[in-house]
């Protein structure tokens, strides 16, 4: 593993040399290489709810938004969507809603795990399941655990708790998130994490410290991409400074992200492919191994939408656009993160 520090990492995002991208790409596609390898895997999203309790300054779901029609699928409508899944190649999928940490709706959700577990496990390969619900409590990680998710997301949004104070209502606590995600971890979830780039406020020193919060919590997945303003939220007329070009230093941080962390899983965005119609050749090239096409039916994709101009890019097109990459699209395999199980023993000898 590779440490820089704050500094060389702000001359590596700041740099105006014409050939930075150039040395960092090669850099990180070697490190992908030799960790990772060409494997690029599939996480299909079905995002069930989109009914949240939380007002998140920048996100479309916040409560606070009456403009959009909230919906909710049901049991039978989520469990053949991952069949449907299960059936195509996926051997991974991803559930995702808005937070909602009530005991009726975390046993719902528990029910859906180990009914799509089972039903998968008859088939004879097992479909992993990865979550992003957002902050629950011990107890529910744990439940929801026990039904047989093994992966969770949660991400940071910024490691810079003044800057997570002013995109979060004051009920939302910097230091409750970094509780989580210890939670997850102790439990024994790949805990995933991850942070917006070009926030309003957000400086270059933010971005560094980002990378090194990475690294001391030893997280196993990592999603960054990104903010796109949505324009029915409080932050769509935000004002400070932005870092200019978001796209090119989303694309070095993930680059270098994947040269000082090489064996974690990377996400390449649906975020970074919404902004550049070059965002999922270059996130590759950057690092990222996971893309994670969007499984929602077509009537309730309008409905979530946590940015603006969400790009849904089609299972067949997305294996073409993985292949002209120079990279294979892998199905019928977790793809797991070989960094998780390296800390989990380090975690069993210590």
């Amino acid at each position: 593993m590779i440490n820089l520090s704050i500094a060389q990492i702000v001359d590596y995002l700041k740099s105006e040399d014409p050939v930075m991208n150039h040395f960092l790409l090669e850099k990180a596609d070697h490190c992908r290489l030799q960790n990772r390898g060409r494997a690029v895997y599939f996480r299909g999203l079905i995002e069930y709810s989109n009914i949240c309790s939380q007002n998140c300054y920048y996100c479309g779901l916040r409560w606070d938004n009456g403009l959009i029609k909230r919906y909710h699928l049901e049991r039978d409508e989520i469990i053949n969507l991952a069949v449907q899944a299960h059936n195509d190649g996926y051997q991974s999928i991803c559930l995702q809603s808005g937070q909602v940490s009530s005991t009726k709706e975390i046993n719902f959700v528990a029910d859906v795990v180990a009914t799509i577990k089972k039903l998968s496990e008859s088939k004879g390969q097992s479909l992993g399941i990865t979550l992003s619900l957002g902050e629950l409590s011990y107890r529910q990680y744990q439940q929801l655990w026990d039904a047989g998710a093994h992966r969770y997301l949660l991400r940071i949004e910024t490691s810079n708790p003044l800057l997570f104070k002013k995109i979060h209502p004051p009920e939302q606590s910097f230091n409750r998130r970094l509780e989580r995600l210890q939670a997850l971890k102790e439990i024994g979830y790949q805990v995933g994490t991850g942070v917006m780039i070009g926030l309003p406020g957000q400086s270059y020193e933010d971005l560094a410290q980002d990378l090194q919060f990475f690294q001391e919590k030893d997280i196993d997945m990592l999603g960054m991409g990104p903010y796109i303003p949505h324009p029915d939220t409080p932050m769509a007329a935000a004002i400070g400074e932005i870092i200019p070009d978001v796209f090119t230093t989303t694309i070095r941080m993930l680059a270098l992200a994947r040269i000082i962390m090489p064996d974690i899983n990377m996400v390449a965005s649906t975020a970074l492919q919404s902004i550049h119609p070059d965002g999922l050749r270059l996130g590759l090239k950057a690092g990222a191994n996971i893309v994670m096409p969007i499984l929602t039916p077509e009537e309730n994709r309008r409905d979530y939408m946590l940015y603006a101009n969400k790009k849904h890019s089609a299972f067949e097109i997305l294996q073409q656009d993985i292949k002209a990459a120079g990279y294979e699209p892998t199905l019928w395999q977790w793809g797991d993160s070989p960094h998780y199980f390296k800390r989990r023993r380090y975690c069993y000898e210590h």
